[in-house]
C-alpha cells in the first residue's frame, strides 16, 4: 500500500478555508472540553528498569494517559523522535496557537505492519526531528485508547501510520490542512509538510494574529470604559462635595 494524501490545496472537492482547501472537523465534547493536569515531554516519565526487563513478573506500570504514547514509542524505538507534548489534544492546540504554529498530529497504531518502519526510519530520522521541532507543535496518541481513539473516530483514517497537519478554527472545530496515511519516507514527509506550511500556514497564522488583535482591541475598549466610569464617578463625588460646601 502506498502513501495516501488528503486535504491538500489541490483537492478541489474540499471546502474552502480562508481561500485554501482543507477539511473542517467538529471535535467531540470529550476532546473539546477535556484538559489534562499533566503536561510534559520525552524522558520525564520512565518505567523502572526492572519493569522493562521482566514485564511478565510484575503488574504493568500505571502510565498516565497523556504519557501512554511516549512510553509505548520509546520502549520500542528509543528516545530519538520529535518533541511530542505529553498533554491533552486541546492543550497542544492552544500551545500551537500561542506560538503561531501548526500542529503535527500522529496517531500511533502499534500493531499495524507499517508502524515499525515509519517509527524507526521516518519519525526517528534526524531530518524529520529537526524540521518538526523547528516548525510545528507535535502531539501524538495511541489510536485505540483515550484521546487517540476519539481522534481516530473523528478523522476516520483509512490506514496507518496516520499523520495530520491541524490548525485551530472557530468554535469547537479544527481545520485539517493535510492528511497522510500509509508508509512515507523522511524526505517525502518533510517535503509535504514544507509545502503545506507554504500553501496554508500563512493564512492560518494571519487568522490567529487577527484573533489576538481582536482580543486586544476588546481589552482596550473595556479598559477605556472602566476609566470613563471611574471619571464619571469622580465627578459625581466632587459635585456632592461642592453642594455640601455651599
Amino acid at each position: 500500500m502506498s502513501l495516501t494524501i488528503r486535504g491538500t490545496a489541490k483537492a478541489r472537492d474540499q471546502p474552502s478555508c480562508n481561500g485554501f482547501f482543507c477539511r473542517m472537523v467538529c471535535l467531540p465534547k470529550c476532546i473539546f472540553g477535556g484538559f489534562s493536569r499533566v503536561m510534559g515531554r520525552r524522558n520525564q516519565y520512565q518505567p523502572s528498569e526492572l519493569q522493562l526487563q521482566h514485564p511478565q513478573l510484575l503488574h504493568p506500570p500505571v502510565v498516565p494517559e497523556d504519557w501512554a504514547f511516549l512510553v509505548s514509542f520509546e520502549q520500542q524505538y528509543g528516545t530519538t523522535h520529535p518533541f511530542f507534548y505529553a498533554c491533552s489534544f486541546m492543550q497542544a492546540l492552544k500551545i500551537a496557537e500561542d506560538e503561531h504554529k501548526l500542529m503535527f498530529m500522529y496517531l500511533h497504531s502499534p500493531e499495524h505492519p507499517f508502524t515499525p518502519s515509519f517509527c524507526s526510519r521516518t519519525l526517528s530520522s534526524e531530518l524529520v526531528v529537526q524540521f518538526l521541532d523547528a516548525n510545528f507543535v507535535c502531539w501524538g496518541a495511541i489510536a485505540d485508547r483515550g484521546e487517540g481513539l476519539q481522534m481516530a473516530a473523528t478523522l476516520q483514517p483509512a490506514s496507518f501510520p496516520f499523520c495530520a497537519v491541524i490548525a485551530p478554527a472557530a468554535g469547537n472545530n479544527i481545520a485539517v490542512l493535510q492528511q497522510m496515511e500509509g508508509p512515507i519516507d523522511p524526505a517525502e514527509l518533510v517535503e509535504i509538510l514544507q509545502r503545506t506550511m507554504e500553501e496554508q500556514g500563512s493564512a492560518f497564522g494571519t487568522t490567529v494574529r487577527g484573533r489576538e488583535e481582536e482580543h486586544m482591541r476588546a481589552r482596550i475598549k473595556e479598559e477605556e470604559r472602566i476609566k470613563a466610569r471611574a471619571k464619571e464617578q469622580e465627578k459625581k463625588i466632587l459635585g456632592m462635595q461642592e453642594l455640601k460646601n455651599q
